[in-house]
């Protein structure tokens, strides 16, 4: 009776789980989803606070050291004037020499990286960044801008405010998708403390840093900005950052001179990223060391300043004059020029430092002398050149940035000049039209690009930059080794999963039992009541750890093939602390990817035109055959490490047969390659090409 009830409750068990499978699917049951995100959002207000406090820090340590190392009381323009002609020769150099050797010997200590970037952090580090080594690069912005660097005060500011938004996500034991939004809104916060733009700056952090314009991710960015502009009014007022009087259009024909005003802000931005990839190359194959690079640029900028002192800084004072019509147009050209030129080597020599504020010089410059022109040309008929200053510092930086959008509305809140709406939307969307097809890289992409990081396959991205820790489940079914069958299948009757893991008195990770283990137990043994979890148990079974990409754990389901893996705390303990299923990532896959900027592929079947599909594909990828050679030949998928290297998939597999025909094979990762293979392989062109050469 005994092994009558067993068998009688293994098959009611096996029938249910038919029929859940036949009922079951992505979408069968609804999963709960979380409320709004409160935490998240209470997080981001603390940044946005912190990034205005750290703001005025910063800006009270750069007005001190700009009078301890000029003397007097002023702006660092102001007192550069002032200056013998010895200090503004010898200062900048010195300045920049100290700036690099702190670089350098802080690197050294704190181990770091010796490049850093914003958008790196987020896309290839998730949000971390580390406190020291920001704290160091930004006591070397200091020091450049004191001394009459022409960078902006802006890159410290951000630069600190993201790092303690990313410490606090660590501190606060955030998942990975929480704490690159976090590390995010401090940059958001951080810019609208810095500039008192609020709708900008979180659109510049949606736009160019996350790369999404999703609901969830702009509500904490939000909250950042204006948590930062509260205390920046409380502190200073609601004034905006230009003083600019009241400038209109004078007639509808000015639009186009706008146009070629868009137009020179794409050339110039194409002009001025390139200007920095050429100068940071060239002073790389010169090997000279960062402190004595700085330490001749900062010689240049010397001998710059004993004519034109005005250049140092982000320029925000020269801006600001070019706007109240305070220089002639020759004038403002020189600027322009050397505003440009020692920009451009004061940061490829490896100064930290903003090069937002001097762009938006450099475009107002520009706009600024297409004004004079016009009003040279047809005085009277062409509003002020203030007007085409303004809209150049909106091309400039819809060039640089390619990100029109928030260039417009930087451009407003810098301003609240809302009159020149139709001529700095039709320059900004030109400017970002003409950099991005002259270069397809932005100023903030162009080093990421460097790094080897992509960001134009965001399918990718999910996958490699979610971490196991952030889906895992951490409830679990488990048994000890001598659990008998009848408690077995108990457990498979009240639970839903087709497997159960077998773990010792310390949760260590033995095995794992599945269904069609018991269905072998039942048929092949007559002695069923014996039998215990340990007879059962298959032990080579895949397991995960938290830290591990989904991207791996997909590979993993894959070759198990199983609907969920355990995770364990590492693999030498392989204590077991919860589980990930195919369900749990696909779920947050569409979620990440429905946001994501994809293409449409057209592919056309054996059976012809008729026969067509549309597919999208992320940009630059694409479907292309590949030979297999002797270094391919012999191995399995999963050890080639295609995915790895290139970064391609394996669709399908076309091998000679000895009669001549062609046989195509579906592969799996145990699928050994054989030479003359032909792989029908999917991924970006650099990663088929390298393939191709193997």
């Amino acid at each position: 009776m005994m092994l009558s009830g067993l068998r009688d409750r293994a098959r009611a068990l096996l029938r249910r789980r038919i029929w859940s499978r036949r009922g079951s699917g992505l979408w069968s049951r609804s999963e709960s989803r979380p409320g709004p995100q409160v935490g998240l959002l209470v997080a981001a207000g603390v940044v946005g606070v912190m990034a205005a406090l750290v703001k005025e820090l910063l800006l009270i340590m750069s007005v001190h050291l700009g009078e301890l190392f000029w003397g007097g009381e002023g702006t660092v323009p102001g007192l550069i004037a002032q200056a013998p002609v010895g200090m503004r020769l010898l200062l900048p150099a010195a300045g920049g020499v100290v700036a690099g050797l702190v670089l350098v010997y802080g690197i050294r200590v704190t181990r770091a990286a010796p490049g850093w970037g914003l958008l790196e952090a987020v896309v290839l580090r998730d949000g971390v960044l580390k406190f020291r080594p920001a704290l160091i690069r930004s006591l070397s912005s200091l020091l450049t801008i004191a001394t009459g660097g022409p960078v902006g005060r802006e890159g410290p500011i951000v630069l600190m405010a993201s790092t303690l938004a990313s410490k606090l996500g660590q501190w606060l034991h955030m998942p990975t998708r929480n704490l690159r939004v976090l590390t995010a809104a401090g940059v958001a916060s951080g810019m609208a403390a810095a500039y008192n733009a609020p709708v900008a700056s979180s659109l510049f952090a949606m736009e160019i840093i996350l790369g999404t314009f999703a609901m969830e991710v702009f509500a904490p960015l939000v909250c950042a900005s204006v948590a930062a502009i509260m205390v920046n009014h409380m502190l200073h007022g609601s004034q905006p950052v230009f003083s600019v009087p009241d400038l209109q259009m004078v007639s509808s024909w000015e639009l186009g001179v706008y146009l070629l005003v868009g137009l020179g802000g794409g050339l110039l931005s194409v002009f001025f990223l390139n200007s920095l990839r050429l100068t940071a190359s060239s002073f790389q194959r010169l090997r000279l060391g960062r402190p004595l690079s700085m330490g001749l640029v900062g010689l240049l900028l010397g001998v710059v300043f004993l004519y034109y002192p005005q250049i140092s800084g982000g320029g925000r004072g020269l801006t600001n004059s070019l706007l109240n019509a305070d220089y002639a147009w020759r004038l403002a050209g020189i600027l322009l020029l050397l505003k440009l030129l020692m920009s451009g080597l004061t940061v490829g020599a490896g100064a930290v430092g903003g090069l937002f504020t001097p762009s938006l010089f450099i475009g107002g410059a520009m706009g600024f002398g297409v004004g004079t022109l016009v009003q040279h040309v047809a005085p009277g008929a062409a509003a002020d050149p203030a007007a085409y200053a303004l809209v150049g510092m909106g091309a400039m930086l819809a060039g640089t940035t390619h990100a029109p959008i928030m260039a417009i509305l930087m451009i407003f809140e810098l301003s609240l000049n809302y009159s020149l709406l139709l001529p700095l939307m039709l320059a900004c969307a030109t400017a970002s039209l003409l950099a991005h097809t002259l270069s397809p890289d932005s100023i903030y992409t162009a080093a990421l690009k460097h790094k080897g990081a992509s960001l134009d396959n965001p399918e990718a991205k999910v996958m490699t930059s979610l971490k196991v820790r952030d889906i895992m489940r951490r409830e679990f079914e488990s048994v000890k080794p001598h659990t008998p069958l009848p408690q077995i299948l108990d457990k498979f009757l009240e639970g839903r999963h087709n497997h159960i893991y077998v773990a010792d008195a310390d949760q260590r990770f033995l095995g794992a039992i599945g269904l069609h283990d018991l269905k072998e137990a039942l048929q092949e043994r007559e002695e069923i009541s014996f039998i215990i979890a340990h007879d059962l148990m298959r032990p080579a079974f895949e397991v995960t750890t938290p830290g591990e990409e989904l991207a791996r754990v997909m590979e993993r389901l894959w070759a198990q093939d199983c609907e969920r893996i355990p995770v364990v705390a590492d693999s030498e303990s392989r204590r077991l602390v919860g589980t990930v299923s195919k369900r749990d990532i696909l779920g947050v896959y569409t979620l990440e990817v429905m946001q994501r900027r994809t293409l449409v592929t057209k592919f056309r079947g054996a059976e012809g035109p008729d026969a067509a599909a549309y597919v999208e594909l992320p940009r630059d990828y694409h479907v292309d055959g590949v030979q297999v050679g002797k270094a391919l030949a012999g191995c399995t998928l999963a050890e080639s490490r295609l995915r790895e290297k290139f970064g391609v998939t394996v669709l399908m597999i076309r091998r000679r047969l000895a009669d001549g025909g062609e046989s195509r094979l579906a592969p799996t990762p145990a699928t050994r390659l054989e030479a003359g293979d032909g792989l029908v392989v999917f991924g970006p062109r650099e990663g088929i090409t390298g393939l191709k050469a193997l």
